[in-house]
């Protein structure tokens, strides 16, 4: 998986095929829309009482396209969406974007059969549902978008029972909501109950990817560092997307400057790193991927010491922007950052928040809302004077339809142990504040604040002239020791069809890397494409398992005993001629539906 690879010389080509989804033109899933600005298939809008369902207004929040639902109930009254369908698919999801306006109260529910029966969804079978790929609850942000999936097969419905209708329900009171982009969905994701090797399995990780965005609390762009192997850059958002239920890379013939260096290639790559690491289990991903000369895919772990510094001297930088008065239509959108003092080694990545609920003269660490993961741009080597610029047109574009702020996050998450100053929008010379351009018209911020962490995580710093950036050093991954590289499923596009491989790496990629190597590994066909790739990790053991099948073992004393963090990749390149007479029109994808980790429980 690393530079040393080149050195490999394989006998035979190889490739591996995967499955790719919706988002791919000669790829479909399986769904029935039921609301896309207007109600289709049959629907129609739903009300009981004195309750009342229509299409929104101007001005009114819209999650996608020109039209939602507007929901208003009060009295144990409910209005919302009529379906009258027996649900398509053997596994059917229903799924929904849900917006609640702040002071309204209500209940998500959907109702069932011919006999009309109400099932309020809430904390009593938050199993069973899930808002924003997280177990259901009712504690969600007022005045913002979530996406709600309702996993029918699990509310035990009758043979040729319907579903009458989703919506809300009303209390004492009024409750205003707003309901957009409706859906059955097959839930294509495979269940396993048990890994295929032997033991007393508890699942640790699981991701199915049903958020519209990476999970922060389980990812970042990126590794302990950010650059990646072979000869592409990890281009973030640009490469990155999480929609439809799966995680989706794209590597692509593309200029795209990082630091001081220019690539000719864009790629992606993901890992748990300093969110989930685990010594010892099964480790499972379904992947597809294209089978393209040049790409080169991978889902590996490597090993991590747990060492991260301390973070107390960890700062980040929040920013916010009304966009009230800015047009319904968004052309052009660009954040400008002007860089207050820097080094030739700093870090910065300009990100997206998942709420804009935080305040200026409140904001702390502790306070903080949360980051996601995949950034707009990363930023190596500023100097004093630069102007950080950011293309933020469909971000903007999707807060102004949703009634919703701006509200970014400037972190560096690799270790760059260097301090980045920004002007804030208290700087004495106006011309130095942060600016959103909007149209060619400068919105002014209404927000921004530095977080610390650590002995100061509960410090609120909103008043200051600098925003400030920073993270810390550790030598924390490593192959020396007792650290290895696990390469659980490898390919590159020169191989062919129909093959995979595995391999370990230790003791560095440098004189004394040494390595082990499966033979070819073959795929058998499967009907979408995907497949599953699995690794038993156990003490002196590795065993590496496709299908639900142990294709490849090692035992030795050597095998890798530190706890390891995930990896995904769409790299370009590699070794064995995988990096020459690539296509000029050369686009490559890679999808996961999953990844799933467990611990033998002895």
């Amino acid at each position: 998986m690393k530079l040393t690879l080149k050195i490999r010389r394989i006998k035979g080509k190889f490739l591996l095929s995967f499955y790719t989804l919706l988002v791919l033109p000669h790829i479909s899933i399986a769904e029935t829309v039921l609301f896309d600005d207007y109600p289709q298939n049959g629907t129609s809008l739903w009300s009981t009482s004195s309750s009342e369902s229509s299409l929104t207004q101007i001005d009114e929040p819209v999650a996608d396209g020109d039209k939602a639902i507007v929901m208003s109930a009060h009295h144990w009254t409910q209005s919302g969406l009529r379906i009258a369908q027996v649900p398509p698919y053997e596994d059917t999801i229903l799924e929904a974007k849900i917006y609640r306006k702040s002071g309204s109260k209500g209940t998500l529910m959907f109702r069932r059969g011919e006999n009309s029966l109400k099932i309020n969804l809430d904390d009593s079978n938050s199993e069973f549902w899930t808002i924003n790929g997280e177990p259901g609850h009712n504690d969600y942000s007022d005045d913002t978008w979530h996406t709600i999936q309702i996993h029918l097969k699990h509310f035990n419905l009758n043979e040729g029972e319907n579903v009458l209708a989703v919506g809300i329900q009303g209390p004492y009171g009024t409750g205003i909501f707003y309901m957009d982009s409706v859906y059955f969905k097959e839930n294509k994701s495979i269940v396993t109950t048990n890994p295929p090797a032997p033991g007393n399995w508890v699942l640790t990780f699981e991701d199915d990817f049903n958020q519209n965005t990476l999970n922060p609390d389980k990812w970042k762009v990126g590794k302990q560092y950010l650059g990646m192997s072979g000869i592409a850059a990890n281009a973030g958002s640009e490469n990155i997307s999480v929609e439809n239920g799966m995680l989706m890379f794209k590597a692509e013939r593309e200029l795209f400057s990082q630091g001081d260096k220019t690539h000719h290639y864009k790629g992606a790559e993901i890992s748990t790193f300093g969110q989930f690491r685990q010594q010892y289990g099964y480790f499972e991903a379904k992947i597809k991927y294209d089978s393209i000369h040049g790409t080169w895919p991978a889902f590996w772990l490597l090993a991590d010491k747990g060492i991260y510094g301390s973070d107390t001297y960890r700062r980040q930088a929040l920013l916010k922007f009304s966009l009230d008065d800015i047009s319904d239509t968004v052309d052009s959108a660009l954040l400008k950052l002007k860089v207050s003092k820097a080094t030739n080694k700093s870090s910065v990545a300009v990100h997206k928040t998942l709420s804009s609920d935080w305040s200026q003269s409140t904001v702390t660490w502790d306070t903080k809302p949360k980051i996601d993961p995949i950034w707009f741009t990363h930023r190596y080597g500023a100097s004093s004077g630069d102007i950080i610029e950011v293309d933020v047109t469909d971000y903007i574009q999707k807060q102004k339809n949703a009634g919703s702020d701006a509200s970014f996050a400037l972190v560096d998450n690799y270790m760059r142990k260097q301090l980045l100053e920004i002007f804030s929008n208290e700087a004495e010379n106006s011309a130095d504040r942060p600016v959103l351009v909007v149209n060619d018209t400068n919105i002014g911020i209404t927000d921004d604040a530095t977080v610390r962490g650590g002995e100061y995580a509960k410090e609120n710093y909103g008043e200051e002239p600098i925003l400030l950036v920073k993270d810390v050093w550790g030598d924390t991954s490593t192959t020396f020791g007792r650290g290895m590289e696990f390469d659980i499923m490898e390919y590159l596009g020169v191989w062919g069809g129909g093959v995979s491989w595995a391999a370990l790496h230790w003791d560095g990629y440098g004189s004394k890397h040494a390595s082990v190597e499966s033979d070819k590994l073959y795929l058998n066909e499967t009907e979408d494409d995907f497949h599953l790739f699995g690794m038993h990790w156990a003490p002196n053991y590795v065993g590496m398992y496709i299908d639900g099948e142990k294709v490849w073992e090692h035992e030795s004393e050597r095998i890798g005993s530190l706890p390891s963090y995930v990896i995904l990749s769409l790299q370009v390149g590699g070794w064995d001629g995988n990096t020459r007479n690539i296509d000029d029109d050369f686009v490559a994808t890679m999808l996961v539906d999953y990844v799933k980790v467990w611990k033998n429980q002895e």
